[in-house]
């Protein structure tokens, strides 16, 4: 009477099948990187859309002045940053949730506003993805880039940094050099950059100007940058631009006006990613 006995794997068999999985993992993990860094930028589009829709909203009521040409009647001064510019649609109740100042593998707010009228919870140092081109209106040209992802330099136009890709971190690009621009007629897409390391600046088109020079004409604007706190927003026009041409000058401060980027007030109590 024969009797039956248990096959087992030898060792040949167990090293194909580990092979196998180790071949499927690999080719898994990148694809699911990709995926989700698609998902984050389609997340990160769409919050730079409701922003422009905000900003519109507020030009409506305002003689199409953004927030930043709005004196704050709670201070009695314009916004020296991005961050006071926004804030002060939460104050005027266009926009009841912080999130959308956010953006996914970038800085996000904490969903704290505080209370009426002054709202000094919101948008605390670190709590803004996004810069914005000052001194704009709703009647700018449309292709003016009106809202970015918060650049490493405050030149026109910006520069970023793509060595800190996928980092939270000031002036990080997405990896292979993108960054997510939002134009004055409210479109918003993902922006390839001249180069994939260190500082760069947007593409150059025909004739040597960039998206940024030329819905300005050539004519330097200014950037209101984002505040980080701790961390420093950046330099300005720093010597390792890559592009073919170089970045023009940021507009020099105005004689006597308030540092770009102030500290927030001692009587907040600090919050922040």
């Amino acid at each position: 009477m024969k009797t039956k006995r248990n096959h087992a794997f030898t060792l040949i068999e167990l090293l194909v099948v580990i092979t196998i999985i180790a071949i499927l993992a690999g080719l898994a993990v990148p694809t699911y990187t990709y995926v989700q860094m698609l998902a984050n930028q389609a997340r990160g589009v769409n919050n730079a859309k409701q922003l422009i829709i905000a900003m519109k909203l507020f030009s409506k009521d305002h003689s199409s002045q953004y927030p930043d040409s709005v004196s704050n009647p709670l201070t009695g001064s314009l916004a020296q940053n991005a961050n006071d510019a926004f804030r002060l649609m939460i104050q005027e109740k266009i926009v009841t949730d912080e999130r959308i100042f956010g953006c996914p593998a970038g800085f996000n707010p904490d969903g704290s506003l505080g209370q009426s009228p002054n709202y000094g919870n919101a948008l605390m140092p670190g709590e803004n993805h996004w810069a914005m081109t000052g001194g704009q209106t709703d009647t700018t040209v449309g292709n003016m880039p009106l809202v970015f992802e918060n650049p490493a330099s405050n030149s026109w136009p910006p520069l970023w940094n793509a060595d800190m890709a996928g980092k939270i971190a000031p002036g990080r690009t997405w990896s292979g050099g993108r960054i997510i621009i939002g134009r004055n007629d409210g479109s918003v897409a993902v922006e390839t950059l001249a180069d994939t390391k260190g500082m760069v600046g947007p593409k150059v088109m025909a004739g040597g100007m960039n998206l940024f020079t030329q819905a300005s004409d050539n004519i330097p604007q200014r950037v209101l940058p984002v505040v980080t706190g701790n961390v420093a927003p950046g330099i300005v026009d720093p010597p390792m631009y890559k592009g073919n041409v170089p970045p023009l000058a940021s507009v020099p401060p105005v004689p006597g006006a308030a540092p770009s980027v102030p500290q927030a007030p001692a009587s907040l109590p600090p919050t922040g990613l």
